[in-house]
């Protein structure tokens, strides 16, 4: 029986009726406290005394989540977040998006990426606007063999003088940068962004590089891979070897995390491989990212040129694809479908193993006391039904 208490004039908050998805498990029977904008205790309904003036909030037999994390998404199916951030915002906050990185693309010139960031810092500081938590920079300096190519920049040789205002405008803001760790001048560029900021993480991108040219890249904060399995592959010394780069470099290195998007017909990486991937580098390793776009066409299959259709994907004007329109709720569901891992599985790397990535899961990623109450209950197909951001309640889905 769930046991009362009086707490004098602070008010609780008390999720009841619910069942609690943690880092390794799931409380079935749970009830979670919070104050303000920090959780105070959560547990067993019969070992959880909630005070006499709390505010229940009954979830009606849902599970309460930890906020989902969105490292790399550059926008709603209508907007790039470096236009429109805060409608962008409005629209993945309704699917339980309690984080997220705006990413921006290669395709971005300067001033479009310093006016985009300026917009997005402006956003932050307020309302639904406080889940954008810094960027995402998939390049500038990858190799050019993504999608768009027609309007990728940043070509040539790498400039210190092209990049110097860049990165001392976003330095702070930049948590992220995705580049090709075989492009040449690039060591010199992390190591100046390092210098400049020296919690920035690197990522494999769009990219052929060799696994030895990648391992070079670690001593600068190389710890992630841009979205598994599309990075590019390394081509072998000769006929009928086998090279190993990106994507090989990072299924045997225990440090590099994989980002994987995990669309509803398993294109973007097919379900073996999605088995494959998350068994060698273990629950600890795996991110899942929307890498969101807004629609660029009404493209359709076609089989012809090898392009398969996916209904959440995003493809480019030559009919390639160019991201998705996934948000992580439903990515989460994907990764079930697609590899039988369970509900507890597909919420952690959504939200704790991203906030371990960043450095930032002392405050959010996981259920536990002290840490910032953004909150999502989810029913088992992890449909968003109410999302809590610092502990207010900011989306109802019916």
């Amino acid at each position: 029986m769930t046991k009362l208490w009086q707490r004098g004039q602070r008010i609780v908050k008390a999720i009841i009726n619910t069942k609690l998805i943690l880092e390794d498990g799931i409380i079935w029977d749970g009830v979670l406290l919070y104050e303000g904008e920090r959780i105070v205790k959560l547990g067993w309904t019969s070992e959880v005394e909630i005070p006499l003036d709390a505010e229940v909030i009954d979830a009606g037999g849902l599970y309460t989540a930890p906020g989902l994390i969105d490292i790399h998404n550059h926008g709603s199916k209508e907007f790039l977040f470096c236009e429109e951030p805060l409608k962008c915002a409005e629209y993945f906050i309704r699917h339980g998006e309690t984080t997220i990185l705006p990413t921006f693309y290669c395709n971005l010139n300067l001033e479009q990426m310093l006016e985009g960031a300026k917009r997005i810092r402006s956003v932050s500081k307020s309302g639904v606007g406080r889940i954008l938590n810094g960027l995402y920079m998939e390049g500038p300096y990858m190799n050019g063999t993504g999608s768009n190519q027609k309007y990728i920049l940043w070509g040539g040789k790498i400039k210190k003088e092209e990049y110097t205002p860049l990165v001392e405008a976003i330095k702070e803001d930049a948590r992220i940068w995705a580049v090709d760790p075989s492009r040449e001048g690039i060591e010199e560029f992390v190591d100046y962004v390092r210098s400049k900021n020296s919690n920035a993480i690197f990522s494999m991108g769009h990219s052929f590089a060799a696994a030895s040219s990648c391992r070079k890249l670690k001593k600068y904060g190389l710890r992630l891979q841009t979205h598994h399995g599309d990075s590019g592959k390394a081509s072998g010394s000769a006929q009928g070897t086998i090279g190993a780069g990106c994507d090989e470099f990072t299924l045997y290195d225990p440090d590099i995390y994989a980002e994987l998007i995990c669309d509803e017909n398993g294109i973007h990486v097919q379900p073996d491989m999605l088995k494959m991937v998350v068994r060698t580098k273990g629950i600890e390793r795996i991110i899942l990212i929307t890498d969101a776009m807004p629609l660029s066409g009404n493209y359709t299959n076609n089989e012809e040129e090898g392009i398969a259709y996916g209904p959440d994907l995003n493809y480019d004007y030559e009919g390639h694809l160019a991201g998705s329109h996934l948000t992580l709720d439903n990515a989460c569901r994907n990764l079930m479908k697609h590899t039988g891992y369970g509900l507890c599985h597909a919420i952690r790397f959504a939200s704790l193993n991203p906030a371990r990535l960043l450095g930032i899961d002392e405050n959010v990623g996981s259920l536990e006391p002290g840490k910032i109450a953004n909150l999502i209950l989810i029913d088992d197909m992890v449909r968003v039904r109410t999302v809590i951001l610092n502990g207010e309640i900011v989306v109802q889905n019916h």
